[in-house]
């Protein structure tokens, strides 16, 4: 990990990250955020580990982003489907945080973790709708960095 505070460049391609998210439902290329945000792949990598530190995104072992909080790069249980797009969140609280994030209605398809049943919920005008439920944390927020993928 590059040792360091977040500088103005890493804000930079951190809302880039966001922006392509946002746009697509899929992160951006390492080479896509080097030449929208006017460096190098090499500054790039340095940057996403300064913002891995923040705790701003998560990388993959090959770099790739995988996590912009609350938008997952990776296919998982919870798939968010808005008017414009699918896009997938790490966990149904994330699920819950892309609506909020784009400011806009969409719906969640998943099963529970401990049961196996469908559950179908969502945010409709601004208001929770869909099926019943209860979002467990296991871990504490103040611990989720540590192991981000299992949080």
């Amino acid at each position: 990990m590059s040792e360091g505070e977040a500088t103005d460049f890493d804000w930079t391609v951190r809302a880039l990250i966001y922006e392509s998210f946002a746009t697509t439902g899929e992160a951006p290329a390492l080479a896509q955020l080097a030449a929208e945000a006017g460096g190098t792949e090499h500054q790039i990598d340095a940057s996403l580990e300064r913002l891995f530190a923040a705790h701003e995104v998560a990388t993959l072992s090959d770099g790739r982003i995988w996590m912009a909080n609350p938008f997952s790069a990776m296919p998982t249980a919870y798939p968010v489907e808005t008017r414009e797009m699918t896009c997938w969140a790490s966990c149904a609280w994330d699920a819950l945080g892309v609506p909020a994030i784009l400011g806009t209605d969409a719906w969640i398809r998943t099963t529970c973790a401990e049961s196996g049943a469908a559950l179908d919920f969502g945010v409709v005008d601004g208001e929770l709708a869909g099926d019943d439920g209860v979002i467990h944390l296991v871990t504490p927020l103040r611990d989720a960095w540590a192991d981000i993928g299992f949080t």
